[in-house]
C-alpha cells in the first residue's frame, strides 16, 4: 500500500518532523568543541557581557599607633575597578531545495539524510565559531601579569598565560628557556599544565589541538604503532595511553591535561620561535571558564514550497557566537 506525505490525516507535517527529529538526534549525539565552553543565553540583544576585574590581594597589616601600615606602603586602598568582556551572538543559515517529486518517491529516507546533513553541519558551524575565538588568547610566549601595587604578599598574579609553541617535527630550531617552545607534542603538553600551574588556575585544561598533532602524539607514544619506515614492527611498544588514543581518538588524563583533536583550527600569521610571519595553525587550552557561548537560537529548521509549487525549500537557521571572556583560564597554542 502506497503512503503519500499530504494526505488527508494531517501527514503533510511528517517529512518536516523527519528532518527535525534527525537533526536533533545528530546534535544530541555530538561531542564537539562547544561542549567545552560555557554555554548561555543572554535576556535581550545579541551581546552578552561577562563581568571582568583585577584581583584583591590582602596584605599584611599593622596596626601601629596614628599611622598603621597596610604592606610595605601607607594605608593603600585597592580601586578594583570592574569592566566587562563581550561576548557577540550572529546569524548562521543554511539553505537548499530539492524536487517536489523527490521527496514524494524517498520521502522519509530524504528527511532522514536531510536532518542528519542539517544537524551534523549545524554542530560544526558552532565549532568552527568556538575554534576562531583562540584568536583573542595571549597570542605570544611569557605571562602578562596583573599590577596590583603595594600588597606586599610577593606573589604575581597572571592576567593572561602566554602562548605555547610546538614546532615541527625533527626541527633544531633553538627552545626558549621560558619553557614556552617545544618539538615533541608529549614536551609541549608538560609545558601546558607548568604554565596552567603557574597561573594557579584550579582544576586542569583541555588541549585541543589538530589531527596532525593527534600522528604525532600517536608516534611519539607508542613508537611502533605508527609505521616509520625501516625495520620497526607496526605492533611494537604499544603502550596504554596510545592505545587509548587509537582506540577513542582522544586522551582523558595525559600529564594531567585532557586532549581532544579538531579539523576546525584556524590559521594566524606569527612570530614563532622568533621568526616572523609565519603562518601557524591555532590550538588552545582551556579551562571551563576562558571560553563564553551565546547561544540566541539553536537550530531552526523551516520549509515551505517555491514560486511554481514543483521546489521545496528548506532552510536551517542558527544565531550563537563564541568568545574568549578569560585569558588567564586558557592559553593559545602556535602550531607551526
Amino acid at each position: 500500500m502506497s503512503y503519500f506525505i499530504g494526505g488527508s490525516s494531517g501527514e503533510s507535517s511528517a517529512f518536516e518532523k523527519t528532518i527535525q527529529n534527525s537533526a536533533i538526534q545528530v546534535l544530541h549525539e555530538s561531542q564537539g568543541l562547544v561542549n567545552m565552553t560555557q554555554v548561555v543565553t543572554p535576556n535581550q540583544g545579541n551581546v552578552y557581557k561577562v563581568p571582568s576585574m583585577a584581583p584583591i590581594s590582602y596584605g599584611d597589616y599593622i596596626d601601629a599607633g596614628a599611622n598603621p601600615t597596610y604592606s610595605t606602603s601607607t594605608n593603600i586602598e585597592q580601586n578594583a575597578t570592574i569592566t566587562s568582556k563581550e561576548v557577540t551572538a550572529t546569524p548562521a543559515v543554511a539553505m537548499t531545495a530539492f524536487s517536489k517529486f523527490l521527496g514524494w518517491t524517498t520521502a522519509f529516507d530524504l528527511a532522514n539524510n536531510l536532518g542528519s546533513e542539517l544537524g551534523a553541519s549545524f554542530a560544526e558551524k558552532v565549532d568552527q565559531r568556538v575554534a576562531s575565538s583562540f584568536a583573542s588568547f595571549k597570542q605570544t610566549v611569557g605571562n602578562t601579569l596583573y599590577t596590583v601595587g603595594g600588597n606586599g604578599d610577593g606573589f604575581d598574579r597572571v592576567s593572561a598565560i602566554g602562548a605555547q609553541e610546538l614546532l615541527t617535527a625533527g626541527s633544531t630550531a633553538t627552545i626558549s628557556a621560558a619553557a614556552s617552545t617545544s618539538i615533541t607534542v608529549l614536551g609541549m603538553i608538560r609545558n601546558i599544565i607548568k604554565s596552567w600551574r603557574d597561573a594557579r588556575n584550579p582544576g586542569r585544561p583541555t588541549v585541543i589541538l589538530s589531527p596532525v598533532e593527534e600522528q604525532r602524539l600517536l608516534g611519539e607514544l607508542t613508537g611502533g604503532a605508527v609505521y616509520q619506515g625501516g625495520t620497526t614492527s607496526l605492533n611494537a611498544g604499544l603502550t596504554a595511553l596510545g592505545d587509548e588514543l587509537l582506540a577513542t581518538g582522544m586522551l582523558r588524563n595525559l600529564y594531567g591535561c585532557s586532549v581532544i583533536f579538531t579539523t576546525f583550527l584556524s590559521h594566524q600569521t606569527l612570530t614563532l620561535n622568533g621568526v616572523g610571519s609565519q603562518t601557524v595553525r591555532q590550538g588552545a587550552a582551556i579551562g571551563p571558564q576562558a571560553i563564553t557561548t551565546v547561544m540566541i537560537r539553536g537550530l531552526d529548521i523551516s520549509m515551505g514550497d517555491k514560486d511554481g509549487g514543483l521546489q521545496t525549500w528548506i532552510t536551517g537557521l542558527g544565531y550563537f557566537g563564541s568568545g574568549v571572556v578569560s585569558t588567564a583560564r586558557g592559553m593559545a597554542i602556535n602550531l607551526q
